[in-house]
């Protein structure tokens, strides 16, 4: 048992970015498994802020509680990596032991600073004779002024990446396989074989990828993933990515799954401003989520994420921007199913007569962008979900075929 774990005085920590329930499985849990090494409080009362940066809007807390509490700790969760200046990391699921862990080096930091002594004040400097006012004199002020980007029309530069403004590419079942290629041993049509029909992202580039665009998200700054590959440029304020190969290329580098030790060759660093502000060819530059989309696409080959339960409901928080993705067979029929009722993707087959691997590589693509939550209602489970309604217009001779069958 850890020294954290015995203290009588329990840190008080703030939560944010979390729901009613996780708030309170979290407040449980340090007064269970943690031993009442902490307790949860209102911001205004903490010592102590903890995040979870899987929210969709993470960074706009960090901002505010670093902008609200400047110098007070920051505890971010996170199913990636993270690596955050003045923060302190732990990995979802947590453990008591990684809590406890991090609450030690807080305590350190937080004893250290009430035993700062507070400056000394400085001696008053002697009263000098008063002389005739001098011509003013200009100075200059050391502040940092965030310059204001002027609004302007899209040069020629922006117009020539073609990669970022690309529209969607939709594919039919005959450039499905073509596109994605083929997963030899599974066998689709087998129901039995469907639920070890899952991959892994973290052994594959794309769980970098995401992982990557993360922490670029929170720092809100540039940085660069190097490989065993190609190196990859994330702008997070363009919403950006620029990498020097086509299509093809990273098709093919996409589904090759990394072998144990490969994480050691790969290395996430930030981009000084010349090398950020750099020439680049502009037909390389990619929008974000658009990248991470297909990279997700070639990644599954119509399998589903691990750590996916195909068999709960799954739902839809929004739409995807179909208008700038590779748009998938069955697409928008999954889409309009999972937005309106959550239903459980084995389901999704059988009520769409879909193929799995349709609906596998749709929802993977929806999970790596974050539009797609496993649904935790029990009456989601509970309730089979209902046919997809008929389309209202139907055609004419469909019309006049139901009328003579009706005579």
């Amino acid at each position: 048992m850890t020294k954290t774990a015995k203290t009588a005085n329990p840190y008080r920590i703030a939560l944010h970015g979390m729901d009613s329930r996780t708030c309170k499985t979290m407040e449980m849990y340090l007064k269970g498994p943690c031993r009442g090494a902490a307790q949860v409080v209102a911001p205004d009362d903490a010592q102590i802020d903890m995040i979870d940066a899987d929210h969709a809007k993470a960074r706009e807390i960090l901002d505010q509680r670093k902008a609200a509490a400047p110098g007070r700790p920051i505890i971010l969760l996170s199913l990636q990596s993270l690596q955050i200046d003045n923060t302190f990391f732990i990995k979802k699921p947590v453990t008591a032991e990684q809590i406890l862990g991090v609450l030690d080096k807080i305590g350190l930091l937080l004893k250290a600073a009430e035993n700062k002594p507070e400056p000394a004040p400085a001696p008053a400097a002697p009263a000098k004779p008063q002389q005739a006012p001098a011509a003013p004199i200009k100075t200059t002020l050391d502040v940092y002024v965030k310059p204001v980007k002027p609004t302007k029309p899209i040069d020629n530069t922006e117009r020539q990446k073609t990669g970022k403004h690309q529209s969607a590419v939709q594919l039919n079942e005959g450039g499905f396989t073509a596109f994605l290629g083929t997963v030899g041993d599974i066998d689709f049509d087998d129901e039995a074989q469907l639920p070890t029909a899952c991959y892994d992202p973290r052994q594959f580039f794309l769980g970098y990828v995401q992982s990557a665009a993360k922490t670029a998200g929170l720092q809100a700054r540039p940085l660069r993933l190097s490989s065993i590959w190609k190196p990859l440029y994330l702008f997070p304020e363009q919403n950006e990515v620029w990498l020097d190969a086509d299509d093809k290329q990273l098709r093919a580098f996409a589904g090759v799954a990394f072998k144990p030790g490969t994480a050691n060759n790969m290395s996430l660093s930030a981009l000084d401003p010349a090398a950020a502000g750099a020439e680049r060819a502009p037909e390389k530059y990619q929008d974000l989520q658009a990248f991470i989309w297909k990279l997700a696409i070639w990644t599954s080959k119509g399998r589903f994420p691990i750590g996916l339960d195909i068999q709960r409901p799954v739902f839809l928080q929004r739409w995807p921007n179909f208008t700038r993705l590779v748009i998938t067979p069955d697409a928008m029929r999954i889409a309009a199913l999972l937005v309106k009722t959550p239903t459980a993707p084995i389901a999704v087959c059988r009520v769409l007569n879909v193929k799995p691997q349709y609906v596998f590589v749709f929802i993977s693509a929806c999970h790596a962008l974050g539009l797609l939550r496993q649904s935790e209602r029990e009456a989601d489970a509970v309730i089979a979900a209902p046919a997809p309604d008929k389309p209202k217009n139907e055609g004419l001779l469909r019309k006049i075929l139901s009328k003579l069958r009706g005579t």
